[in-house]
C-alpha cells in the first residue's frame, strides 16, 4: 500500500484584477484518482487545493516533509504551469517521492515536459488519469517496469520515452465519485457571476466533445467521443451532495451537457420526481436545445445556462469550427429568457483572420442575442489547440510565457494577430462598457437575484470587471 500525495497549484491571483470574481473549485480530476486509488488499490491518499485551504509554500514543504509520501500527483492547466514545476522542485528537495504530472497542458506537451523537466518530473499522464495513475503507483510501489503502462511519457536514462496511447474509459459509471471527503467542501465557491448560495458543487456527468473548436484544449484529456455517466448514477451524485454536503447549487461543468436528449430527460424528470429542489447551471450549445427541453430543465432547477456563442459572423465561426447559426443563437437565448433562466453567452476575439469590423460586429449582435450575461474573451490558443498551432508554431515552447495564457486574464498574447493587443483589449473594454451600461439589462439581471449571498456576488464582480476595464483602457 502506497502513500499518494495529490496537488493542485494556485492559479487565481493570475486573473489579475478579476481575481476577486474568480471561484475556488475542487479539483474533480484529482478527486476522480484519489478515489480510484482508495478503490481499486487500497492506497492512502491525502489530496490538497492550497488556494481553497490558504496553505504557503512552507505549509506545503511541511506537508511533503511529515507524511513522507511514495508518490505524488501535480496537476496544472497552461498558466499554472510553471507554479507545478516550482511545486515539483520543492518536493525533490524534500521527499525521494516519484513525483508525476497530469492534466491538460501536460497532456498536450508531454515529451516538452519530460526533456526540459525530467529532472523534477518523472512521468506525465496523457489524457484521462484514474487508470493510468493506479499502474503507476502500483509500478513504483513494486519497483517494476512501466513498458506496459499506456499512456504516459517518461525517461530512460537519456532517452524521452513514449508509451502506447491508453483508450478512454467507456464505462464511466465504474468510477467511484470523486474523493470529496478530503478537503473541506465549504472551501470551495464558485465565480461570483455563478454564485447564488454558499453550499455550492460542482458535479461532471459526461467527458468528450463531439465538435471540433479551434481554440479548446478540453478534448486533449477527454477525447472527441461523448461518453456520459447514465442518469442513475448522476442523480445518485446529485442526492449525496445534497445530503452529504448540504449543497443547494450544482455547477455542472460538462463541456455540453445537454447534447442527449433521452439522458437529460432522465436526469431532469428524475430531479423532479425526487424532489431534490436544487438550483443548477450547465454549458450547452445554441443548436443542442429547443423550448420543450429548455421548460423541463427550467422546472427540474436550471436556473442559469450558458451558450458559446463567440461570433457574429458565419465565415468566423466556420474558422472556429462551431457549428452553429448566429440565428440560431438569437433564438435559443430569447427562448431561455422567455423561460426565466438567467442566460450567458460568450463571446471570443481575434480568431486567425478577424478583422476589428467582424469583432465590433460581434459587439453589436451581443446586444440582439441579449443575454443576461455576456462575456467577451480574448483568443487564449492553447497547447494542443489548431489555434495554437497557428500563433505560436514558430515561437520554441521554452520562450513562451505560459503564465499569460489566461482566458480571462488582462492582457491579450495575440502578438501577431490581425489587431495588436492594445486593440483588441480596447474592444473588450468598450464591449463591456457598452454591454452593462445599458438601463434594461442591468433591471433585468436584478430581476434574476433571488439571495443577498446573490446580490453581493454580483455587486463584488461589478467593482473587480470595473477594475478590469480601467486597466484595459489605460
Amino acid at each position: 500500500m502506497a502513500k499518494v500525495i495529490l496537488l493542485a497549484p494556485t492559479y487565481i491571483d493570475l486573473y489579475g484584477q478579476l481575481d476577486k470574481a474568480a471561484g475556488k473549485y475542487f479539483p474533480l480530476g484529482l478527486g476522480y484518482i484519489a478515489a480510484y486509488l482508495r478503490k481499486f488499490g487500497a492506497h492512502t491518499v491525502q489530496m490538497y487545493e492550497p488556494e481553497a485551504q490558504s496553505l504557503t509554500s512552507a505549509d506545503l514543504e511541511k506537508i511533503i516533509r511529515v507524511n513522507a509520501p511514495d508518490v505524488v500527483g501535480l496537476t496544472c492547466s497552461t498558466p499554472n504551469f510553471f507554479r507545478a514545476i516550482k511545486l515539483a522542485e520543492m518536493i525533490r528537495k524534500n521527499s525521494p517521492a516519484k513525483i508525476v504530472l497530469g492534466g491538460v497542458h501536460a497532456s498536450a506537451l508531454p515529451e516538452f515536459i519530460i526533456d526540459h523537466y525530467g529532472d523534477v518530473i518523472d512521468c506525465v499522464v496523457i489524457g484521462e488519469g484514474e487508470i493510468t495513475m493506479l499502474e503507476l503507483v502500483n509500478a513504483y510501489e513494486n519497483q517494476s517496469t512501466m513498458e506496459s503502462i499506456r499512456g504516459i511519457v517518461y525517461k530512460d536514462g537519456d532517452k524521452t520515452i513514449r508509451n502506447e496511447s491508453r483508450p478512454f474509459i467507456l464505462q464511466l459509471d465504474a468510477l467511484p465519485f470523486p474523493a470529496r471527503d478530503l478537503i473541506p467542501q465549504e472551501l470551495f465557491k464558485p465565480n461570483l457571476h455563478n454564485a447564488r448560495h454558499k453550499h455550492c458543487s460542482t458535479i461532471l456527468t459526461s467527458r468528450g466533445c463531439p465538435f471540433n473548436c479551434s481554440f479548446c484544449a478540453s478534448r486533449i484529456v477527454s477525447g472527441k467521443k461523448y461518453r456520459m455517466h447514465s442518469a442513475e448514477y448522476v442523480l445518485e451524485e446529485m442526492h449525496m451532495l445534497k445530503t452529504d454536503y448540504q449543497a443547494r447549487q450544482l455547477l455542472i461543468t460538462d463541456d455540453t451537457f445537454t447534447i442527449n436528449h433521452q439522458r437529460l430527460e432522465e436526469i431532469c424528470r428524475g430531479m423532479i420526481d425526487k424532489q431534490l429542489g436544487l438550483e443548477w447551471f450547465c454549458f450547452s450549445q445554441v443548436n443542442v436545445v429547443n423550448r420543450e427541453i429548455l421548460s423541463l430543465m427550467k422546472k427540474a432547477g436550471c436556473y442559469n445556462i450558458g451558450f458559446g456563442i463567440e461570433s457574429a459572423h458565419e465565415e468566423i465561426l466556420r474558422k472556429m469550427g462551431k457549428p452553429i447559426k448566429p440565428a440560431k443563437a438569437v433564438e435559443a437565448v430569447k427562448i431561455a429568457n422567455e423561460l426565466g433562466i438567467k442566460t450567458q453567452a460568450f463571446y471570443i476575439f481575434g480568431t486567425p483572420g478577424e478583422t476589428k469590423q467582424q469583432m465590433q460586429d460581434t459587439i453589436q449582435f451581443a446586444g440582439k442575442v441579449n443575454a443576461t450575461l455576456a462575456f467577451f474573451n480574448m483568443l487564449v490558443p492553447y497547447p494542443g489547440t489548431m489555434d495554437f498551432q497557428h500563433f505560436f508554431s514558430h515561437i520554441p515552447l521554452e520562450k513562451i510565457a505560459w503564465a499569460n495564457f489566461v482566458a480571462v486574464g488582462e492582457q491579450c498574447i495575440l502578438t501577431n494577430a490581425d489587431m495588436s493587443p492594445t486593440e483588441v483589449e480596447e474592444l473588450i473594454a468598450q464591449a463591456n462598457l457598452k454591454y452593462y451600461l445599458n438601463p434594461k439589462r442591468l433591471a433585468a439581471l436584478l430581476l434574476h437575484i433571488k439571495t443577498f449571498y446573490e446580490l453581493s456576488n454580483y455587486i463584488k464582480g461589478g467593482i473587480s470587471l470595473g477594475k478590469q476595464i480601467i486597466t484595459w483602457l489605460k
